[in-house]
């Protein structure tokens, strides 16, 4: 029944469209996420490309993955770190990059980290639904989403979002 829920509201999330600035979008983000990163003593380092285009996107749904990505990076490293967040356009595509210093994910976990329900959160403290939405949601737009990580150094979760611009009349 959960699962035939969970896929019920993936498919009402066909993103709309409207202008959006992804800097803005990760500014947003990230001051929501301020006191929560500060109490843990984790310093959120923005490095925005100042050249981004503005594209038709759905910024809430873009702010729903940018708010777990970074949520779940401050979870990883739990106190005393950083998180870099990063924004390049390359070509056609804007890059985000959210880089943490925390404990990096192992291999065996690196290959499930989009399923559904997993976790490596204790019980209690993770659904395991956070990923699986973020990579719906960026797949729906067109993007992409993938991890890399270096067990004992941390992780980066990249974020590709198509540059598709609205027609302005």
């Amino acid at each position: 029944k959960v699962v035939h829920g969970m896929l019920g509201y993936a498919r009402k999330m066909e993103p709309r469209s409207e202008h959006v600035e992804i800097n803005e979008t990760l500014n947003q983000t990230i001051a929501l996420l301020e006191n929560y990163a500060r109490n843990n003593n984790i310093e959120v380092i923005k490095e925005f490309a100042t050249d981004l285009p503005v594209i038709a996107s759905d910024q809430s749904r873009l702010q729903q993955v940018f708010l777990n990505l970074i949520t779940n990076a401050i979870d990883a490293i739990g106190k005393d770190g950083e998180i870099h967040v990063k924004s390049r356009a390359t070509g056609s595509t804007i890059v985000v990059d959210v880089t943490d210093n925390g404990p990096g994910i192992s291999k065996e976990d690196l290959k499930k980290v989009f399923d559904p329900f997993f976790t490596t959160k204790e019980t209690g403290k993770g659904s395991g639904l956070g990923l699986w939405v973020s990579y719906d949601i960026i797949q729906k737009m067109g993007g992409d989403i993938h991890v890399a990580s270096d067990p004992g150094k941390g992780t980066t979760f990249t974020v590709e979002l198509p540059v598709i611009t609205t027609h302005q009349g």
